[in-house]
């Protein structure tokens, strides 16, 4: 094999890549001013500084399936985005990502039966599952302990019990208590959520930047 025809094509690669990177770079800071300069300096101010948020648009919304519900963003590892990030509307929670190729990335959202974000009603300490039942996309359910105190306009907020999402990003709001079986040890309350998905286009995607030294660590790994 010629040496020089494998380093022409290398050169010819490393290009290309750098030549994506530039132009992803320059994507990146074009939807970045359509994101308010206001609602960026307000996430940045109401969460820990360990949390950054990078732009995205909506590609593709099925949202009117009950099982299979996802969305495409049209940002991916070329850009830094990972499984397991969490994406946010300017409104609230959307949902987190699941696969991820160099430039789109697909996310399970919250209208989903087979994600169950942790919830808690805002400024307690009362938390609990939050579940999709596969019907109306503007309504959920979040299971809350039997001791739980609410009511009626409540606000539900993330609990921070993970590396997705930081803690008080908000969900929604409490419109009523459903009943509940005999014997289960819990309440279920509906909630109105916050994120319109209907009419969903630009989102963040949130960057946790302490996110695999706490999971190393939860494993049981040191630094």
């Amino acid at each position: 094999m010629n040496l020089k025809s494998v380093n022409s094509d290398l050169i010819q690669q490393v290009a290309i890549l750098e030549e994506e990177l530039r132009n992803a770079k320059q994507e990146v800071a074009v939807l970045s001013k359509q994101i308010s300069p206001a609602e960026m300096r307000h996430l940045e101010n109401a969460y820990p500084k360990m949390y950054s948020f990078l732009p995205a648009q909506v590609v593709n919304n099925q949202t009117g399936k009950m099982n299979n519900n996802y969305i495409t963003l049209n940002r991916g590892s070329l850009f830094g985005v990972k499984e397991d990030m969490g994406v946010l509307s300017p409104t609230g929670i959307v949902g987190v990502v699941r696969n991820v190729s160099p430039h789109f990335s697909r996310v399970i959202p919250i209208l989903n039966p087979k994600y169950h974000p942790n919830c808690k009603i805002k400024g307690t300490n009362f938390f609990g599952p939050l579940s999709w039942d596969g019907k109306d996309p503007q309504y959920s359910s979040l299971e809350l302990p039997q001791h739980a105190e609410f009511n009626t306009g409540d606000t539900i907020v993330t609990s921070g019990f993970s590396t997705v999402f930081p803690e008080g990003v908000p969900v929604g709001a409490i419109v009523e208590k459903t009943f509940r079986s005999k014997g289960e040890n819990y309440n279920s309350v509906r909630v109105k959520l916050f994120t319109n998905f209907n009419a969903l286009n630009e989102v963040l995607i949130v960057v946790n930047a302490l996110k695999d030294e706490q999971l190393n660590v939860e494993k049981g790994g040191t630094e």
